[in-house]
């Protein structure tokens, strides 16, 4: 099944499923904001993926003053976005793949991201960076969370036992879990932490740091010199 038909299929049920399968999901998005400089004060701000706007509404409160756009692949997630969020002069939407994204040099100050970017092919993930830090004014700054491969097989074994573990221990069960898997073998492509930073510094970003992490849930950041 495709992102956009999975996502759009359990767009009402999501936000549920989020909090029973993603251990510490609060606390990954709290890292995302905690991490970024004291004096940082974007004014433009994209987020890639918004789902029904659980960084969206954090973005809000930390930005209140930021023209935020969203972006996210299924129309009946942004719905359910639209729905939370409010209709705002300050907020855009925009249902779009990735890769299709474009917008002109220095656009933003702050790229945000949560559990999206690991539904791009590896090579796409590169690109994207790259087309990321166009996007970006100097100084701006990208930061996301997501999923990531374990260096070896054994600790990928790891990270999927204990994720599975803390799943059930959420209120998950044996259905749910197999619905995520299925989705995770036709659409998620896990990149190693290795990996992550070898593409950001290629894309020119500096100030890379891993400053959350639990089992493979990882918050990244990143600067445009």
């Amino acid at each position: 099944m495709k992102v956009e038909r999975f996502f759009d299929q359990i767009s009402a049920e999501y936000n549920g499923m989020i909090a029973r399968c993603v251990p510490r999901y609060a606390e990954m998005l709290w890292a995302l904001f905690y991490y970024l400089p004291a004096d940082f004060r974007p004014q433009r701000i994209l987020e890639l993926g918004c789902g029904t706007g659980n960084l969206s509404e954090q973005v809000r409160l930390y930005f209140p003053e930021a023209r935020l756009h969203l972006t996210d692949i299924s129309p009946e997630i942004i719905a359910q976005c639209q729905k939370r969020l409010g209709e705002r002069p300050e907020i855009s939407y925009e249902q779009a793949d990735f890769k299709d994204l474009r917008y002109a040099p220095g656009s933003f100050d702050l790229v945000v991201s949560t559990i999206s970017l690991h539904h791009l092919p590896d090579a796409e993930k590169a690109l994207l960076f790259g087309r990321i830090v166009e996007w970006l004014r100097p100084g701006g700054i990208f930061t996301y969370s997501d999923q990531f491969r374990g260096a070896t097989e054994e600790l990928y074994g790891q990270h999927m036992a204990r994720w599975k573990e803390e799943a059930m221990r959420l209120g998950s069960n044996e259905a749910e879990w197999q619905t995520w898997m299925d989705h995770q073998d036709a659409n998620d492509h896990h990149a190693t932490l290795v990996q992550q930073l070898t593409w950001l510094q290629a894309a020119g970003f500096a100030e890379i740091d891993v400053p959350w992490r639990y089992v493979l849930w990882t918050v990244m950041r990143a600067t445009k010199p």
